[in-house]
This record gives structure tokens, sequence and C-alpha cells, in this order.
């Protein structure tokens, strides 16, 4: 049995410095196989394509209402529309965000792929969109590993490592939203995050969360469409590419600085430092500037 399979879902955004750093701090320190999951109205870049040992190319609807529709039957429906200002409705209809369209891609991964899944000992489950600014954590034993921060009303969803026993439980999100008695008792905010977290605790798998430090955030190329929040971060140095959550890329470059000596973060990722230095201290002179007009 092989150790690690990365898995990508959604559409493949992001551009190629998130890709090159996925290969470069994940899939090869970690020796994993990468398997990328995306619709059919997009063209895989050749670079993913080059690197990708599993290509799951599914037929994407124009409405993700049409999926559920021919999946399912009951009160999944009712349960996204809770959660529609939250973005849990969103890829129905005209509803904004990417709730039902990420949940629907854990449900098509989990009715074609589980088996081989399960050729593997553990999963890490992520993103086109993100860059990564260190290696990956190595861990062993059965918890549920989930990066710090971006928890939303519930948990992060952005990426996860867990064993792969659990595959069933983690992708097979759609039969909680389905379920009549999710409707009955669901979130107080139904947000993606909420969700991803309830659907945890439906399964019994909540008490095996572990938090830890991230080392990646989400990026934005400028070409990349969006249903949710536009990035109006800069990352300089980098073409056509923006931060899309401050938070994630302080928090990772922070992590970094204290996993290693400064020499190396500026040797090794120079350009992500500078850009550290150039938000961090755009936030402190803000700081300084809300302090000075309160007198």
């Amino acid at each position: 049995m092989k150790k690690y399979l990365i898995i990508l879902s959604g559409s493949p955004r992001g551009s190629e410095y998130a890709w090159k750093s996925l290969i470069k701090y994940v899939k090869k320190p970690l020796n994993a196989d990468l398997a990328v999951s995306y619709g059919d109205k997009y063209q895989l870049p050749k670079y993913l394509d080059d690197n990708a040992d599993f290509n799951w190319i599914f037929n994407e609807p124009s409405n993700w209402r049409t999926y559920y529709e021919t999946e399912f039957s009951n009160t999944w429906e009712d349960f996204l529309i809770k959660g529609k200002d939250l973005g849990m409705a969103g890829g129905i209809d005209n509803h904004p965000g990417s709730g039902a369209i990420v949940s629907a891609l854990k449900d098509i991964i989990y009715k074609n792929y589980l088996e081989t899944l399960q050729e593997y000992d553990y999963i890490i489950h992520s993103r086109f969109d993100q860059l990564y600014s260190d290696e990956h954590p190595v861990f062993e034993g059965d918890n549920i590993w989930i990066p710090t921060g971006e928890d939303y009303f519930g948990i992060c969803d952005r990426h996860a490592i867990f064993p792969s026993k659990f595959s069933k439980q983690y992708f097979s999100i759609c039969e909680y939203i389905n379920n009549p008695k999710s409707i009955q008792k669901h979130p107080k905010y139904v947000s993606p995050e909420s969700v991803f977290e309830e659907n945890l605790i439906y399964n019994n798998l909540d008490h095996l969360i572990v938090r830890y430090p991230r080392s990646q955030f989400t990026v934005s190329h400028l070409d990349d469409a969006t249903r949710w929040r536009v990035a109006k971060y800069r990352l300089y140095f980098f073409k056509n590419l923006s931060i899309k959550y401050p938070d994630e890329f302080i928090e990772s470059i922070y992590n970094r600085l204290q996993n290693h000596s400064i020499y190396k973060v500026i040797r090794e990722e120079f350009l992500l430092f500078i850009n550290y230095l150039n938000l961090t201290l755009r936030r402190k002179l803000g700081e300084y500037k809300r302090n000075l007009f309160k007198f």
C-alpha cells in the first residue's frame, strides 16, 4: 500500500506558481501520488497534466441543481438554501459562493474513486489554488489534520489530511446534506465550513480533529473566475497573482519563520518574505493611524 494520495478538486486555478509549490513542498517530500478532479469545461494546464498520476475529469453541469436532482431526492435543497447568504447554496441557480459545488465535488470522488483511495494510507484533500510556503508536515495515526484559521462558523474546509479508511465518511457529505434529520438540526450558521464540521460530527469523527500550523495560503490569478471573495492584495513579483485571504498568508509565512532561520527563509523564499514584510508593515501603519486619530 502506498502512503499518500493528494487530491485537488475544483477548478484548475491559482496558476503555475501554486502548482509548482505543491510539487516542491508536498508531492516530492512525501513521495505522494497526485489526483486532479475537475470539470470538462476546463482544459487541464500542461504542468498539472505532466505531474498528475490520476486525471479524474467529469461532466460539469452549468447548474449544479441538475447534479443534486439526479443524485438525491430528499431535503438537500431546503438545507442548502438555509445557507444561501453564507455561500452554501453556491452553484445552485444564481446563488453566490460555492458550497453546493464543493460538496458535490466530494460526492463525485466518493461515488467514483473510493476503491482507489483505499489503496493509500493517507489522503490529502485540497484545492488547486493553494500556494505552499514550507514542506508539508508528516503525520502518523488516526487523526484528521486541518490547518489553523479560516473557520467561518465551523472549521476550515480547504485542506485536510486523514487516514484513507475515513474516506467514505469524509467524502459522503452530501448524504448528510440530504438527510431529513439534518434540516431539523442544522448549524446556527449554515456555511461550507460549518457543514463540513457537522458532517464530521455526524460521522463521529470530530473527536479526531487536530489543528496544525498552516504552511499554505489561497491565491488568485488575474484570469481566475471567482464565485465569492475577490482577491485584493497583490503578491508582488508574482505576475498577475494576488493573495485572497491575507490572514492565511501572514500566518503561513510567520510559521515558516518559526520553523527555520530567517537566513534560510530569505535564501529559499525571498519574494514571499518581502511580501510578508510589506503586508505586516501596512497593517502596523494602519493600526497606528487608527490609534492616532482616536485622539
